[in-house]
């Protein structure tokens, strides 16, 4: 855990990586108040309902709230948590300490074997049960049949069976013995989902989840109300078919929406009580951008916390690097040419039109639904909407990247999928093209595209657009944005060049532009023609105008013509 000191001397520490609502309060710790979530959980008609967020953006510290404010066995001891919150001054504050409470999280049982999962899952139940329902063992109010259900809990010695049934079975004697039905809260419930999708159990897992949620959640009368969070909505008929009382509250809806992230309001007094108020722009090009409902300014408050506590690093990603992407690096080179094409447009900037579906179906990814692919792409967080639906009925958004950090996200991304073999290498190329070695550089060029073009399945000549190499190259140019500026399709003398790189360094004189034609079927040119009129059109359009403005006088000229995974290069120095 992060508790690096801030600009503010008199700033409260930090909780970085911390997600319990008891230590936050007792510690001090700086807490942004989310307790009106409670108010409007409570004020929501539906029993149960599913709020999925993606990762890093509060769910399980809400949920540890919830479960603090509602837990009748220790109303008096948490109370003060909630002192000078919110919530105090709402009706809903009627509720605090008034209901037996379940509080699972899934977020660690994450394993490779449904087995394994099993056996965590069991072991966890045991522990959950002893520490927090140890009374339930020494009441004379339950059947003899129901102690011998506490007793195999407790015991670890629980069956297949009686896993599934815990919600059920605990929400009975909770209510028996309480004379009100318990809070039901289940944090992170796709989390072994997941795993079992990249293990290879999907089906086993899925059919444990569908008869242990359904089993907790399906009695309206055994519980007052359901929370379940999670990443992904999960499709109804795969996991919550049993549920006709569960409402979902995505990203997508009005309702909740300022209760996960962080507002501009919230960011806005973070960084004055930090003393980095000059810093806002910079933080909201960098991890502003997310829209919940038509909450239009959502951040992502991990890179928020991480800056602030390590601000002398500077800007620089840090959701990003808090997960493997695992899910979304094997999803992406399985996509469609035209979920390609509009993948590439939000890259460079540009908003897209499209489709989404709002359960995931883990199936229809591998298939390259452009919906499912997208829905997940828009849920996990790596895409964002322009709010409101152009087409309710259909869901259909504008989509665009949200922030700085996404987008290096996807080019690092992009150039992991095209990382060459040993034959040729990354560092190569750039070498070539910043020594402006023009042949060098095509001869590496094309090795790289033989030996280590995979990201897409290239199996035939003229398949692919001219926006996908475009962002091939792209991608491979990531690496100099440090201290190269890297401009794609930027208006320069009488055209658009595809490519213009230079040095932010002034005295540097050197610059490049580079230009890019795609060979189509019906092309009637040979590979090498079609370079040489690219390079053409870098002269005729006047591509170098740019250069000439930022004081670049040797510039590099290259023409790259694309079929498949073969490339030809014209090029001049000049």
């Amino acid at each position: 855990m992060l508790n690096l000191l801030t600009k503010a001397s008199n700033m409260k520490r930090l909780p970085i990586g911390q997600s319990d609502f008891r230590q936050i309060r007792n510690e001090d710790a700086y807490y942004i108040d989310k307790s009106l979530f409670i108010e409007e959980l409570m004020r929501n008609n539906a029993q149960t309902l599913l709020l999925p967020r993606p990762r890093r953006f509060g769910k399980t510290l809400n949920m540890s709230m919830l479960n603090y404010f509602f837990d009748i066995d220790h109303a008096e001891e948490y109370r003060g948590l909630f002192s000078g919150l919110a919530i105090e001054q709402s009706e809903e504050w009627q509720h605090q300490g008034k209901y037996p409470v379940i509080f699972l999280t899934f977020k660690d049982l994450k394993h490779e074997t449904f087995v394994e999962f099993i056996i965590k899952f069991q072991k966890m139940l045991q522990e959950y049960t002893e520490e927090h329902f140890e009374y339930l063992l020494e009441s004379d109010q339950f059947l003899r049949s129901e102690k011998r259900y506490l007793d195999r809990i407790v015991e670890n010695e629980a069956d297949h069976s009686d896993l599934e049934e815990y919600l059920r079975k605990m929400a009975k004697v909770l209510k028996k013995h309480h004379g009100i039905g318990p809070i039901l809260l289940i944090d992170e419930y796709d989390a072994p989902i997941h795993a079992a999708f990249e293990y290879g159990y999907l089906s086993e897992m899925v059919g444990f989840m569908r008869n242990f949620l359904s089993a907790g959640f399906k009695d309206k009368d055994l519980i007052t109300k359901g929370a379940i969070t999670g990443i992904l909505r999960v499709a109804k008929e795969d996991i919550f078919s049993g549920l006709n009382n569960l409402v979902t509250y995505s990203i997508l809806d009005y309702e909740f929406a300022d209760k996960f992230g962080l507002t501009q309001t919230e960011v806005n007094q973070l960084m004055d009580d930090a003393g980095y108020s000059a810093d806002r722009q910079k933080v909201a090009n960098w991890y502003n951008g997310y829209t919940f409902g038509q909450v239009e300014k959502i951040y992502n408050p991990w890179s928020i916390l991480n800056f602030v506590s390590r601000h002398e690093e500077g800007l620089k990603p840090y959701w990003v690097n808090t997960s493997s992407n695992k899910l979304i690096q094997e999803t992406l080179p399985k996509i469609d040419a035209p979920t390609q094409e509009l993948l590439f447009d939000l890259l460079q900037g540009k908003s897209v039109r499209a489709r989404l579906a709002d359960f995931t179906i883990f199936e229809d990814l591998y298939s390259g639904d452009s919906k499912v692919v997208l829905g997940l792409l828009i849920f996990s967080g790596y895409l964002t909407t322009d709010g409101t639906a152009l087409d309710p009925g259909r869901l259909e958004y504008k989509l665009r990247v949200p922030n700085e950090e996404i987008r290096i996200m996807y080019e690092t991304m992009l150039a992991r999928y095209l990382k060459a073999s040993e034959k040729v290498s990354e560092n190569e190329l750039l070498v070539a093209l910043l020594e402006q070695k023009p042949q060098t550089f095509a001869d590496a060029l094309k090795r790289y595209l033989l030996h280590s073009f995979s990201f897409f399945d290239i199996g035939t000549k003229g398949f692919l657009p001219e926006k996908i190499y475009h962002a091939f190259m792209l991608g491979l140019m990531a690496h100099l944005n440090q201290e190269y500026h890297v401009k794609s399709n930027r208006e320069s003398g009488l055209g658009r060049a595809d490519l213009i790189i230079y040095p932010k360094d002034a005295k540097n004189p050197k610059g490049w532009v580079l230009e890019f034609k795609k060979k189509t079927l019906d092309d009637p040119e040979s590979l090498e023609e079609l370079a040489q009129s690219a390079l053409e059109q870098i002269h005729e359009q006047q591509y170098v105008a740019e250069l000439n403005g930022h004081g670049k006088i040797e510039i590099m000229c290259m023409g790259i013509a694309f079929d498949g995974k073969q490339a030809a290069c014209a090029f001049q120095v000049r």
